[in-house]
């Protein structure tokens, strides 16, 4: 199975590189996803923001920490849980794949230039009740692929095995995927 030579996945507001997101690794290699680099930080703006900072200022804090962890590095997928998921859409990866992110909290000016690259797709939990299903899908723009899990809650460890076969299955029908190689021949 064709797979990314490199994955970063990103942690939710209060997490790390060795919670919900070490559990995705793991679930992706015991599907084969074993040949690529993982890449999974722990933000410290995002996994202990200051007291009273604005959303907004850790946002653009995490986004700096990103930027200069990475290096100039473009991971060929990236993968961003809640908080994560509202950073994925923005790095320069080919495929951004965001699991029950934050959206409708994104200002209008961002949503549309972060929707005007292709390769964003999203993955709501329908009984999120951190990140509302509904509130969440309605500020995508229409073409912005979105898969609605209808079991899914904001406990990712819950539903992991789910979201590594979405995962996989959006990297399949990728360009880079196994998909574009087809088209490659």
């Amino acid at each position: 199975m064709a797979q990314p030579s490199s994955i970063l996945l990103l942690h939710g507001l209060h997490g790390s590189g060795e919670g919900s997101v070490k559990l995705l690794e793991q679930a992706l290699r015991q599907r084969g996803w074993d040949q690529g680099t993982y890449l999974r930080p722990t933000l410290n703006s995002v996994n202990h923001p200051e007291p009273g900072k604005p959303m907004d200022r850790v946002f653009v804090q995490a986004w700096d920490e990103l930027n200069s962890l990475l290096g100039g590095r473009i991971p060929h997928l990236t993968v961003g849980f809640s908080f994560g998921g509202g950073l994925a859409p923005l790095t320069a990866s080919p495929l951004r794949l965001s699991v029950c992110s934050p959206l409708a909290r994104v200002p209008a000016d961002i949503m549309t230039r972060i929707s005007s690259r292709p390769g964003w797709r999203v993955l709501q939990g329908g009984r999120d009740e951190v990140v509302p299903a509904e509130e969440n899908l309605a500020a995508l723009p229409d073409r912005i692929p979105r898969t609605l899990d209808p079991e899914g809650t904001h406990e990712f460890d819950e539903w992991m095995d789910r979201i590594a076969d979405w995962i996989i299955g959006c990297w399949q029908e990728h360009p880079l995927g196994p998909a574009g190689a087809q088209d490659a021949q």
